[in-house]
């Protein structure tokens, strides 16, 4: 269940009186509530604290939850055909107990997944061989039968494969290097298998890019043929306030593109980094983030410019660019059933510590102490002026 206007009305201060009345709603969820559903990502941090202030405004606020890390691999089969439900069942109690739609994320991901499903061990050498297609595509299937079938009754969306795609091709993860691009169909089969009624999705980032628009496309298209259902595209939305990249026309033309060829289009990990770039200061390979604090004192003021506060100028462009993309989102509110925003605050952020670790960064709606920001109420314009 959703608070009351007044608990809203409680968060505008700072706001004129007039404000307060034209924008009493019970939350953003409820402002939006004939044209999407309005969602969040629940940290693990958030479930284990019984952070009781956040949880409260997320029920507020929003309508559907997606596990942050809750539901992924390393976080729920730490050990082969070992299950820790513990995490996963809080945000299953706190999405039930609220009446929330629930998204779990992600069944099949070439990061957080224990190297160990990847290996045969049943190889007695120091350096376990590579498991065999059919091993790996056993414990797929269990993972999946597994995870899908115990929360059947409560959660209806699921993103079943994340990021199979890099640029245009296929990426040559685990996956696809020992049961070929056929993996995908396999984890969409085992996934509908379990729960035949679930909406199942393919999510990936950058997918504005019309080269990787292509390879998602030719990935569905493969999983189309062998007589699977692929119901949508999640569309990440990690957005950029630097460089305005992606631009709302792209945004705009890969929704149009999707629902064209018959997927629903899910936004599913929305926010907009306002620091400068800085993916020329990562190691690499593997890529490893720097802290803030190797950089020289004039580095830090260029690379994180906003450590003391969030200036109005800079507040006021970011609100700028969530009304563009929301006014996009409305725009084809048809071929939307959900908007959700990778976090709720700008503390929880990944943002503060990718690609550089220790930065104070402001993507969100809702400000480091937890308040409405002005993104906030552009958006909520963008819902009362339709």
């Amino acid at each position: 269940m959703h608070s009351t206007a007044a608990a809203t009305g409680a968060l505008l201060t700072g706001c004129s009186l007039a404000t307060k009345r034209a924008r009493l709603v019970a939350g953003l969820s409820d402002a939006f509530q004939k044209d999407f559903r309005l969602g969040t990502s629940v940290k693990n941090h958030t479930l284990d604290t019984t952070d009781a202030p956040l949880l409260s405004l997320i029920a507020q606020e929003f309508n559907a939850i997606t596990a942050d890390n809750a539901m992924k691999w390393d976080a729920l089969q730490p050990a082969l055909k070992v299950f820790n439900w513990q995490r996963a069942d809080q945000f299953v109690e706190f999405g039930r107990r609220h009446d929330m739609r629930m998204v779990g994320h992600v069944l099949v991901w070439h990061k957080q997944t224990p190297e160990r499903v990847f290996r045969n061990h049943l190889d007695e050498s120091d350096t376990p061989a590579f498991a065999s297609r059919t091993q790996l595509l056993g414990r797929m299937e269990d993972h999946i039968g597994t995870v899908v079938d115990r929360y059947r009754a409560d959660i209806t969306e699921w993103d079943v494969v994340n990021e199979a795609i890099e640029g245009g091709k296929w990426l040559k993860s685990h996956w696809y290097n020992i049961i070929g691009p056929e993996y995908v169909q396999y984890a969409f089969q085992f996934a509908r298998d379990a729960n035949p009624n679930a909406t199942l999705i393919y999510n990936d980032y950058g997918v504005t890019n019309p080269k990787k628009q292509d390879a998602i496309l030719d990935l569905l298209k493969r999983v189309k043929k062998s007589g699977v259902k692929v119901d949508g595209v999640g569309m990440q939305c990690h957005l950029s306030l630097e460089d305005g990249y992606p631009s709302t026309k792209m945004i705009e033309q890969a929704i149009v593109r999707f629902a064209r060829e018959g997927y629903q289009v899910f936004i599913t990990e929305l926010d907009v980094d306002v620091l400068p770039r800085a993916w020329q200061h990562v190691r690499q390979p593997p890529l490893q983030p720097l802290h803030i604090d190797e950089f020289t004192a004039s580095e830090i003021r260029a690379l994180d410019p906003y450590a003391a506060n969030f200036p109005d100028p800079v507040s006021e462009q970011l609100g700028d660019r969530y009304a563009s993309v929301f006014d996009v989102f409305m725009r084809h509110a048809d071929k939307i059933p959900r908007v959700t925003l990778w976090g709720t605050s700008d503390s929880e952020s990944w943002k503060n510590n990718w690609p550089i670790l220790g930065r104070t960064n402001y993507p969100l709606l809702f400000d480091h102490a937890r308040k409405p920001k002005k993104a906030y109420f552009r958006v909520l314009d963008v819902a009362q002026r339709q």
